[in-house]
Order: C-alpha cells, then structure tokens, then sequence
C-alpha cells in the first residue's frame, strides 16, 4: 500500500498531473507515512525521474519547470509537517545562490530534500552576497554552509565567498559545500571549499559525511 501511493506520487511529477498532487499526499499521510518519507521517496523521487529525462533530452525545460509546479503543490502540504518532524534533525545549514547567480529552480527544489534529511535550512535566496554569508553564519551559527551556483562564471567566485569568511574568523566554524551543475568537488576544494555535488540527493551523503568530520 505504502508503495503503492509513493510510485504514484512519483508519477504525478513525471506526468505533469497537478491535479492529483495534494490528493496523493494526503493518502500518504493518512497511510500513516512519515513527511520525509513522502518528501523523498514520493515527490523528489519524481524530480529525480524528470531530471534524467532531462539529461537525455526526453523533457526539455518548460516541461521540467512544470513538473517543479506539480512537486511545490505536493510540498505545499507536507512542509509544515516535515519542519516541525525534529526527531530526525541532524543540524543547520545556512544555503544561498553565490553573488551574481540569480536561479531559483535547483536551490528551491534542493531546500525540501535537505530538510527531509534533517537539516534545518537557513534560505539566504539568490546573489547573496559575501557579506551576506558571513552575517549568516555570525547570526545562525550553522554547521555547514551551501553555495549554490548553477553557471561557471558565478561558480569563479566561490575563492572569493571563502575568502570573506576566512576574514571574519569563522572558517573553521562551518563546512562548506558548493552545489549546482556547473560545480565539480576538485575546483571547489581547490577554491577553499570542503566538497561539491551537482545533485541535491547526493549532496545528502556528502553533507552528512563533512557533519561527521566536525563531530
């Protein structure tokens, strides 16, 4: 049964179906699946379907950026649930699209699978700058930092975002990771980062692992 209703929410995204959306989670919950179940085996397993048929050029941007309209109606309704589950909390990340870089679709489809993971996600929105950042992490003390980037030109500036923060003293307070398709973990570290990943499901891993380096 629990299966049954996540492969159909799944579905719902790969399909484009914003009618059945809100209806299918709230058979999840009644169910009695847990709001990240939902959240990662349900809507972001859709995502994940839609962006390899992107990557192979089955689906092409419009439809992508409507399937992101199904999955946030989905997450409409389980959101609230997922941030006030805090028995699964792992810690707080401060996240935000590095200076210059304006995109909000993979930062905003990226936020729900890392709370689902258990991070309590601090949004710093888009060009944030360097200053932004270390205002952030003075203000939230979070135990890693996010930069997101989704073009090279912005990625470049990622020496920079470091830099500042290694000038307010507060480096060794956090770890950071870069995310975004224009990112790759040698050029990040190279540029003072910890890690990168071009996938926010995969940057789950990476981020629990640099969580347990702290620890």
């Amino acid at each position: 049964m629990s299966e049954d209703v996540l492969s159909r929410l799944a579905d719902t995204i790969e399909n484009l179906d914003a009618t059945q959306v809100k209806p299918l989670v709230q058979e999840a919950l009644n169910a009695g699946l847990r709001p990240a179940q939902i959240l990662n085996d349900g809507l972001s397993e859709g995502m994940r379907r839609v962006g390899v048929k992107f990557n192979s050029g089955e689906m092409f941007m419009p439809e992508v950026l409507v399937a992101c309209d199904v999955y946030f109606a989905g997450l409409e309704v389980v959101r609230p649930m997922l941030q006030a589950d805090r028995s699964h909390y792992i810690g707080t990340m401060v996240l935000g699209n590095i200076y210059g870089d304006v995109h909000t679709v993979g930062k905003n489809v990226a936020i729900p699978v890392f709370e689902a993971s258990g991070l309590r996600v601090i949004d710093l929105g888009e060009s944030a700058s360097d200053e932004r950042f270390v205002e952030a992490i003075r203000e939230y003390n979070p135990d890693i930092v996010g930069l997101g980037t989704y073009m090279t030109s912005t990625f470049m500036h990622t020496k920079e975002t470091v830099q500042a923060i290694e000038r307010a003293g507060l480096r060794d307070r956090v770890k950071i990771i870069c995310g975004g398709p224009a990112v790759s973990p040698e050029a990040a570290r190279a540029m003072g980062a910890d890690d990168a990943s071009d996938d926010a499901w995969k940057a789950v891993e990476k981020i629990k692992a640099l969580l347990a380096a702290r620890n």
